[in-house]
């Protein structure tokens, strides 16, 4: 097989990997290649609906294996789960290829419509009553929709390349968007929230400096597996201390990472992907398992699922203009399946609100809508199922 057309191939697969379907693996060949970050965690294209579902029936609200006590063990490992998810957005970036930049900004574009019609139609329902601001825990809500996932399946056709890698970059404008929206919540002043953001960013190319030292310095696989858990660790640890978005704190992470290069480079994607699977398991279950079922949640979880893919299909459409209008018509509905992104923001935001009601509202109405939207977009694309 041509190496070449091999590594396009597996290029076009998303960084994050993160939609609830299975995704097939594969490998890269050479530094440039993007790392295969496939979740894969079961030959059913419905496991990641099955983990948040058996979440709940684990968790308090259900037979309560997953009791309060063993979720709160539980979310220092959640944090670290969340940090690792943010690092792979980051790696998967292609900084070093220029259409990237177009391809970055048409799928901020996607995102920011797609935050803003979900936004508004959260505030239009107004079903939810909490303390904090409506437009902050919409703005939440719409940070939490805008991510999506896309498929191998989808990528392997030319026509949908360009969608696909639309779908691949639509999470980072969300996590820093986040980030910051997350910091307006903990602080008074929009200027004390950028400060903090800030502080976020320099501590993590902190610890990402030094876990990429340490890794380029070590031949042992034993100590890099330690260095990269350890650094992990940290950056989940002091984001939470901070009580502020892990995403972000992993994005720059592994932003730092894939521009430093390099074998290290090479040695923290591999072991991130050893990592990242028994990590997502155990962020869909807590995810699940902190879910308390309701009709308002329902409610709200099919308004999420209305107004996101309306959001999607326009968004998609304006994105395709600007990148290639030659790209298949089917552009938006490439981008309907959710990204786990979304989720981890959502159980990131509980975690750092002290378990508010307002903040479990905005989880449950998260995994709803994302299992609906997940649902919808295997219903919306038979043809790619089939292939």
């Amino acid at each position: 097989m041509n190496p070449e057309i091999s590594r396009d191939r597996v290029d076009a697969v998303d960084p994050l990997d993160t939609q609830l379907r299975r995704l097939p693996t594969a490998s890269v060949s050479g530094g440039e290649g993007r790392s295969q970050l496939a979740l894969g965690l079961s030959p059913f294209p419905l496991s990641g609906l099955a983990l948040l579902a058996l979440g709940v029936a684990l968790g308090p609200h259900g037979l309560n294996i997953f009791s309060p006590r063993v979720l709160s063990y539980l979310d220092p490992v959640v944090s670290v789960a969340i940090a690792a998810l943010g690092s792979l957005v980051g790696l998967g970036l292609k900084v070093r290829q220029p259409r990237e930049a177009l391809l970055l900004g048409a799928s901020s574009l996607e995102a920011t419509l797609t935050m803003l019609v979900v936004a508004t139609g959260l505030l239009a329902v107004s079903l939810v009553q909490h303390p904090l601001e409506p437009w902050l825990f919409a703005l939440l809500v719409g940070t939490c929709a805008a991510s999506s996932a896309t498929t191998t399946e989808t990528s392997a056709d030319e026509r949908r390349l360009s969608a696909a890698r639309v779908g691949d970059l639509d999470d980072v404008f969300p996590i820093v968007a986040g980030g910051l929206v997350l910091a307006v919540i903990r602080n008074v002043s929009l200027a004390s929230a950028i400060s903090l953001v800030l502080l976020v960013v320099v501590i993590a190319l902190a610890i990402a400096l030094a876990g990429w030292l340490l890794v380029a310095q070590t031949t042992l696989e034993s100590e890099q597996h330690v260095f990269v858990a350890g650094t992990l660790l940290l950056i989940g640890g002091a984001t939470a201390y901070l009580s502020q978005s892990a995403l972000l704190g992993g994005l720059i992470t592994g932003l730092f990472w894939n521009l430093a290069g390099g074998p290290a480079r090479e040695r923290i994607s591999q072991d991130i992907r050893y990592f990242q699977h028994p990590l997502l398991v155990l962020l869909l279950l807590a995810a699940g398992a902190r879910v308390l079922p309701s009709v308002n949640a329902m409610l709200l979880g099919v308004a999420y699922l209305v107004c996101r893919t309306a959001g999607k299909l326009v968004g998609g459409q304006l994105a395709r203009r600007l990148v290639d209008r030659g790209s298949s018509r089917e552009f938006g509905l490439t981008l309907l399946a959710p990204g786990l992104a979304g989720i981890a923001f959502a159980l990131n935001v509980l975690q750092v609100s002290g378990q508010a009601d307002w903040a479990l509202s905005l989880l449950a109405i998260v995994v709803m809508g994302s299992m609906e939207s997940e649902l919808l977009s295997l219903l919306l694309r038979p043809r790619e199922r089939r292939t």
